[in-house]
């Protein structure tokens, strides 16, 4: 699993969907494969989501940074 300074981090994920319970589906199994789900709205929020795939693809694979790379959203509380 992904470790960071004595606390369990994961890598995020997002998805997005119309159909709720296959969000539900969705999200187990990318928590199951190690991610953080990241709930990103209904389906026409992924059309948002391609660029930032792309980017995703090109940082690691056209970077430095190699295919390790990943990427984590943190939430701020107040």
């Amino acid at each position: 699993m992904f470790e960071s300074k004595g606390k369990e981090t994961r890598p995020s994920l997002v998805y997005c969907g119309d159909d709720q319970s296959a969000k539900n589906v969705a999200a187990k199994l990318i928590h199951d494969a190690g991610f953080d789900p990241v709930d990103a709205g209904g389906l026409r929020i992924a059309r948002c989501t391609e660029p930032f795939a792309l980017l995703v693809g090109e940082l690691a694979y056209g970077g430095q940074g190699g295919p390790e790379l990943a990427y984590r959203f943190e939430r701020f509380r107040k």
